[in-house]
């Protein structure tokens, strides 16, 4: 009965798998244009649920709805501290299988402490700082929503483990899930009923407990249930110093929106959350070739060069006409989709957008460093990038609101980008692939 079991638990694993995932080395970058098209699909079904929100709610409670859903998303990213990417590097790098279950079930275990202790911190700072009936939103949702942080470092470490071995196709798909789940929750509401700011946190969440169903179940068909306390300690050690980038990047991207709720009205956010869904094209493509490149030179043992320089010229290239063309269009854009309540939105809008290249520019450089096992590295200049956002924020936003906050990420963009440049990050690579020790293979 035993061996039929397992025979039964192999069959199912066998159909989450690749075979002979390590067996082949290329010379490019994979799947990079999937994942492109992924984000340009995901930021797609998102701004189309933007634009429904936005019209069905209008600037104030628009804005209510981002005071719910902002900073315990944030909370979440930070109280990951990076045991996903630690999954996608160390993961990437071996043969065994047997431990990339001790990693993956090793990482869940971690996302399970930490999440809930995020989860805490993030009910006490949403009752603390934003709660009040006057929202008008139900304090069951609020506070179920402030739970995102258990949520989402559980999916992030589930997903981590697809990155890791290269199975493209199944991790975008999961992405997608999310805004897919989201826009057919809305439509739905609105079709039978209308849309209200607690339907929306509603449909929001449903979106996020479906993606957290299915990649932990591709987890369980992929992987027996296994830890190990020495990889558990690797990946907390790799996290913590790969997360200190990670943070920086998301911080900038949500701290302007948790200041924002703290200093200025509910209307006034609501339209800067229009002018960040409409510059997200830009923003979410310009990151995603960093994804893949993480995930794809942390498994290389010769990096290539010319793949990398191809992929950056690429993607600035195509970046540049995409902030173009967007710029142009959204005094025209914005008022005739989103509505013309939403006009103040245009100006932080163009300014996001123009800041989607040096965004991708960040991410690049600084998915090489962490590709070479030295994301400390990269973590100076972005650590440099996050005490200039919480030193410059509040003061712009004080002088020039919500186009302060936007100026702001396109400064710290800027600096980053060119700090980072200049720390050499590929040569930094090549170095450290010099250096590294054989990958430790299964059964040797």
């Amino acid at each position: 009965m035993e061996v039929s079991e397992m025979g039964k638990f192999r069959r199912l694993r066998g159909r989450w798998q690749v075979p002979g995932r390590h067996s082949k080395t290329t010379t490019g970058v994979p799947s990079v244009g999937q994942t492109s098209v992924t984000s340009v699909a995901t930021v797609a079904l998102g701004a189309i649920a933007g634009v429904v929100v936005a019209r069905a709610l209008g600037p104030h409670d628009r804005g209510i709805y981002a005071i719910a859903t902002v900073a315990p998303t944030f909370i979440g990213i930070v109280g990951t501290l990076g045991v996903e990417e630690a999954i996608v590097y160390i993961a990437g790098r071996t043969h065994d299988h047997q431990r990339t279950g001790h990693l993956i079930w090793g990482g869940l275990f971690i996302a399970l402490a930490l999440g809930s202790l995020a989860s805490v911190a993030s009910i006490m700072f949403q009752l603390l700082l934003f709660w009040s009936p006057a929202l008008g939103v139900s304090k069951v949702l609020f506070i179920a929503f402030a739970c995102q942080p258990l949520q989402y470092a559980l999916t992030q470490v589930s997903v981590a483990h697809l990155r890791a071995q290269a199975r493209y196709t199944a991790w975008n798909m999961l992405r997608i899930l999310v805004p897919f789940v989201y826009l057919a929750g809305l439509v739905l509401v609105i079709a039978v009923g209308t849309l209200t700011v607690n339907t929306a946190i509603l449909c929001l969440l449903a979106g996020n407990i479906a993606v957290l169903f299915v990649s932990t179940l591709s987890v369980c068909l992929s992987h027996p249930p296994s830890t190990s306390r020495i990889e558990m300690k690797q990946m907390l050690s790799y996290g913590w110093r790969n997360h200190l980038i990670t943070m920086q990047t998301y911080a900038n991207q949500q701290l302007d929106q948790v200041f924002l709720a703290a200093m200025v009205p509910a209307a006034q956010l609501g339209q800067y959350t229009i002018a960040v869904t409409y510059a997200s094209a830009g923003l979410s493509l310009g990151q995603a070739p960093a994804l893949q490149m993480y995930s794809h030179f942390s498994r290389q043992e010769n990096p290539d060069r010319a793949a990398y320089r191809h992929l950056v010229i690429r993607t600035m290239l195509l970046l540049t006409g995409i902030c173009v063309v967007s710029a142009v269009l959204a005094p025209f854009f914005i008022p005739l989709v989103f509505g013309k309540s939403y006009e103040m939105s245009i100006a932080p809008a163009f300014i996001l957008i123009l800041s989607a290249p040096l965004l991708s520019l960040d991410a690049t450089f600084s998915a090489i460093w962490k590709s070479a096992g030295k994301p400390l590295a990269a973590a100076k200049g972005e650590g440099i990038g996050l005490v200039l956002t919480v030193v410059a924020l509040p003061i712009a936003i004080i002088h020039f609101g919500i186009d302060g906050a936007a100026i702001v990420s396109i400064v710290v963009y800027g600096v980053v980008a060119a700090w980072l440049w200049r720390s050499k990050p590929f040569e930094g690579l090549r170095a450290a692939r010099g250096s590294l020790e054989p990958v430790r293979m299964g059964g040797r």
